[in-house]
């Protein structure tokens, strides 16, 4: 059995909210990832696959084995840390949290389809073959038999039609439209790719990020941003409320936007950005104004940082702002106190044209 067979059945499974069942070489039962060798799936128990089977799920754009995949999604209700500390503790890379989060919320059955799961691709194509079918004509002249037809043939002499007598015998070289046809065949080729490449540029462009501080003193986190910019209502944040996996997606239904920009990804912790690329899908960054917020990020110069990215401060209306927002590329949010709530979607509507243009400047603007 292939290993895209055993993640469609592990998704089964998981959607359903059925066992995982592990096997040691001996045919045994074992709770221990690292020790199976083989593994079932609800109660199909009868079917077992390998573990070591490679399957389409890919981490950093490496297909990664059935082993892995099934660690991850026992891990589910842990937190990243304990994760990834479990996962260099049993000898396993890790996911990046991007990949993870994607993984988890397929298999759960949350959504349709994982941007890290490819499909399979048909090999068998048909292939026509063309014979060329050369035919000569014939040129030579039948013997002839009867002296009396030899004779009269020696007479003969072949006709030739208008055409023929018109083209002369000097040989003209056409060479020079041969290579003007090339050229054009080149050009015509390239303008009829074009607008492809750029349709593959934009199915290929993966989801944007926001941000926020991890700080318990900031006003906007990943308890309540979604409430904020969905819903255009502000909530006090709630330490407990936010999510294990820390990962919030922002759904932003919008014509000017291609899909891959209408959904942002919000995360409060960079440990996990292995890859460069993450840091060019960053669009924003909320801050408190705490500098220790940065010591981990790609620039840790509040200076540097806020010229390469946009930044956002969220103060309630009234209160003074840190000294040094003012000092950083950072826009001010204040957002009203008690039962004013109505002013909400008008504050969230002008975040979003911000957001938006700097979503169209980074590539996705349809």
């Amino acid at each position: 059995m292939s290993g895209v067979q055993a993640l469609r059945a592990l998704r089964k499974a998981s959607a359903k909210g059925e066992a995982i069942n592990l096997y040691s070489s001996d045919g045994d039962v074992t709770d221990s990832i690292k020790e199976a060798s083989q593994v079932s799936f609800g109660n199909h128990s009868e079917t077992k696959y390998d573990l070591d089977l490679q399957t389409n799920f890919y981490n950093e754009d490496k297909p990664q084995d059935l082993r892995s995949v099934v660690f991850c999604w026992l891990y589910e209700k842990h937190t990243d840390q304990e994760y990834k500390a479990k996962a260099n503790e049993l000898g396993f890379v890790p996911f990046s949290i991007v990949c993870k989060f994607d993984l988890l919320t397929w298999l759960k059955g949350s959504i349709d389809s994982c941007q890290f799961v490819k499909e399979e691709k048909s090999s068998n194509k048909s292939v026509d073959t063309i014979k060329d079918i050369k035919s000569e004509p014939e040129t030579r002249k039948h013997k002839l038999d009867d002296p009396q037809l030899q004779r009269i043939s020696a007479f003969e002499r072949e006709s030739i039609d208008h055409n023929a007598a018109l083209r002369g015998s000097k040989n003209i070289d056409f060479s020079y439209l041969i290579s003007d046809a090339k050229k054009f065949m080149r050009e015509l080729k390239r303008a009829k790719t074009a607008p492809k490449k750029s349709q593959n540029s934009n199915s290929s462009k993966k989801q944007p990020i926001i941000i926020v501080s991890p700080a318990t003193t900031a006003l906007l986190a990943l308890s309540n941003i979604k409430q904020f910019l969905e819903n255009g209502e502000y909530t006090v944040p709630v330490t407990s409320n936010r999510p294990q996996s820390g990962v919030v997606i922002l759904n932003h239904p919008s014509d000017k936007l291609i899909p891959q920009g209408q959904k942002i990804m919000v995360v409060d912790n960079t440990d996990l950005f292995t890859n460069p690329d993450y840091w060019n899908r960053v669009i924003a960054i909320f801050t408190t104004g705490q500098t220790w917020q940065f010591s981990k990020y790609k620039y840790n110069k509040a200076e540097l940082l806020f010229q390469k990215y946009q930044g956002f401060y969220v103060g309630y209306q009234g209160e003074s702002t840190p000294s040094q927002i003012k000092d950083w590329n950072v826009r001010e949010i204040k957002v009203n106190k008690g039962d004013q709530r109505f002013k909400d979607k008008v504050i969230v509507k002008d975040l979003w044209l911000d957001l938006e243009k700097i979503l169209i400047s980074k590539g996705y603007g349809k």
